[in-house]
């Protein structure tokens, strides 16, 4: 379960048939929507991690709870979720078992984007900005559709906008975590269409693992 974001986890034993998962993050106090998605879908992937394996499954099935504590940085607590064999959403037992292997493609990035899919959409408070769907594209792009409120439209109508904006996503390390996260999954490009509240397009802007360099 280590990647860019998850900087260590824990098992303990916490007795009556309880075991709790302590997972420290690399989530600044800052970075909200990073923190809200890791609340509303993190569990619930590890649940999933949990529920393929032969031994965890086994546990479930004896009633055995799974106490998920997630962490940003320096113990602030993000997450306290208690899952059992009848709160774990779904079975992606195999789709986790086959990226596990290297498999990769759209169909096997969507099965991972799917548990975040189910806990949106996820507003921003500071910015406004509501994420809608995360979804990978037939040439294994993920795009982002994100709702913008009218001041981030006008901004994006702007001549030039488009580059500041997207070198100020750059300076974000969610960007590098993403990337990180997925390269097994051959994510080539992070796409963001950003949207008014009726659905219409109002810009795409496209992230390229280049653009990092």
């Amino acid at each position: 379960m280590s990647n860019y974001m998850i900087k260590s986890t824990k098992a303990i034993d916490s007795g009556n048939d309880e075991i709790t998962i302590e997972v420290n993050t690399s989530n600044e106090a800052g970075d909200e929507m990073q923190a809200d998605m890791m609340k509303t879908s993190l569990p619930q992937l590890i649940g999933q991690a949990i529920k393929s394996e032969p031994t965890g499954k086994e546990l479930l099935n004896k009633g055995v709870k799974f106490n998920i504590k997630i962490y940003g940085v320096g113990a602030r607590l993000i997450a306290d979720e208690v899952l059992d064999n009848k709160n774990i959403k779904g079975d992606a037992g195999n789709d986790l078992k086959s990226i596990s292997a290297g498999s990769s493609g759209p169909d096997q990035l969507n099965a991972v984007l799917d548990i975040f899919n189910k806990n949106l959409p996820s507003e921003d408070p500071s910015s406004g900005i509501k994420i809608m769907s995360i979804k990978a594209d037939e040439e294994s792009n993920i795009v982002y559709t994100a709702q913008v409120p009218e001041s981030f439209q006008k901004l994006l109508k702007v001549e030039g906008a488009e580059q500041i904006v997207k070198d100020e996503m750059l300076r974000s390390p969610q960007i590098q975590q993403i990337f990180s996260q997925t390269e097994r999954l051959g994510v080539k490009n992070l796409i963001y269409k950003y949207t008014d509240s009726q659905g219409k397009n109002i810009k795409d802007i496209i992230i390229t693992k280049e653009d990092l360099k």
